[in-house]
C-alpha cells in the first residue's frame, strides 16, 4: 500500500519510520524540503516537491500538519482524486476539518480526521491512539494505516475527534502551567522539588508527578514543542467559544503559554512553560 505522509515534523517523521518498518510504501513532503530529505535518506523512500505530487499517485495520504493554515494550504493543493484516503492527523479546530471534509468530498477524496494521543515513541512502537471521525467506510479504510502504528478509537462525525483531542490537549497542558506553578511556589517557601514529587507519589497525582517533574526541570528532549502547545490552548478556546463555552482556565493558559513563546521558549518542550513561570535567581 502507497502511503504519502504529509509534513515531517516530530509526528510525521514517526509515522514514516513506523510505516516503512510494517512494510508500506512511503513517499513523503515537508514545506521544508530538507526536513523531507532527511527522513527520505534515513528510510529510503522517495521526498516530493508538493503535497500533491506526494499524494497524487498514493493509496492514503496521512498530514501531520502545524496549524489550520498549513492544512488548509496543504488541502487547496489537493486535485480531483477519486478513491484517495486522506487522513488528518494534525490538530486543527473542528469547524475547518467539517470544511476540509467538504472541501475534500468534492474532489472525490475520502477524509477522515484523526489526531493521536500519544507521542513519537508511541507511533514507532505501534502504541499510539487515534481519535477517527467521518464517515464510517472511509474510517474503514483508515485502519490498515492507522492500526499500524497503534490503536483507532472512533469518536463520530467530523469536527467530533478534532473536539476530543483539544478537550484531551487543555488538560495536559493546563495540568503542566499548573505544576510549573506548584513547583515554584514550594521552592519559594525553600521546599524542593523531591519532597513535592515525593507528597505528589502519595496521591492521585503520582503519575503526573512521576512523568513530569524531571522532564521540567532536567529534560532537554523536545516530545512537543511550546508552539504548538500555545496554538492547541488557543484552538481550545476558539472552539470553546464557538460552543458558547467560556473556557476560562484553558484561555488563562492559552495566554500564559503565547507570553512563554514570544519571550523565546517556543522551540523547547511544553514542559518548559516552568522556565517562565519560575522567578530567576540573580547570578
Amino acid at each position: 500500500m502507497k502511503v504519502a505522509v504529509l509534513g515531517t515534523g516530530i509526528m510525521g517523521s514517526a509515522m514514516v519510520r513506523r510505516l516503512s518498518s510494517q512494510g508500506f510504501e512511503v513517499g513523503v513532503w515537508d514545506r521544508t524540503a530538507e526536513r523531507a530529505e532527511a527522513i527520505a535518506k534515513e528510510v529510503g523512500c522517495q521526498a516530493f516537491r508538493s503535497p500533491w505530487r506526494a499524494a497524487e499517485d498514493a493509496d492514503a495520504a496521512v498530514a501531520f500538519l502545524s496549524d489550520d493554515n498549513a492544512a488548509i494550504s496543504v488541502a487547496a493543493e489537493m486535485k480531483r482524486a477519486d478513491g484517495l484516503l486522506f487522513i488528518n492527523s494534525s490538530t486543527i479546530t473542528p469547524s475547518t476539518s467539517r470544511a476540509l471534509g467538504e472541501h475534500f468530498a468534492g474532489l472525490g477524496i475520502c477524509y477522515v480526521e484523526a489526531p493521536v494521543i500519544g507521542g513519537a515513541n508511541d507511533i514507532v512502537s505501534g502504541k499510539a491512539l487515534f481519535l477517527a471521525s467521518g464517515d464510517g467506510s472511509c474510517i474503514r479504510l483508515s485502519r490498515k494505516v492507522l492500526e499500524a502504528a497503534g490503536e483507532v478509537v472512533e469518536v463520530g462525525g467530523l469536527g467530533q475527534a478534532m473536539a476530543l483531542k483539544l478537550a484531551y490537549n487543555a488538560v495536559l497542558v493546563t495540568t503542566m502551567s499548573s505544576l510549573a506553578e506548584a513547583l515554584s511556589l514550594a521552592e519559594a517557601y525553600g521546599v524542593d522539588a523531591e519532597k513535592l514529587k515525593a507528597v505528589m507519589g502519595k496521591t492521585a497525582f503520582a503519575g503526573v508527578a512521576e512523568k513530569y517533574i524531571d522532564r521540567m526541570l532536567k529534560g532537554s528532549e523536545v516530545h512537543f514543542r511550546l508552539s504548538l502547545a500555545a496554538k492547541d490552548l488557543e484552538y481550545a478556546s476558539r472552539a470553546s467559544f464557538d460552543a458558547g463555552l467560556p473556557a476560562t482556565v484553558t484561555s488563562a493558559a492559552a495566554s500564559l503559554y503565547k507570553q512563554a513563546e514570544l519571550h523565546g521558549l517556543g522551540e523547547l518542550d511544553y514542559t518548559k512553560i516552568v522556565d517562565y513561570v519560575r522567578p530567576r535567581k540573580p547570578s
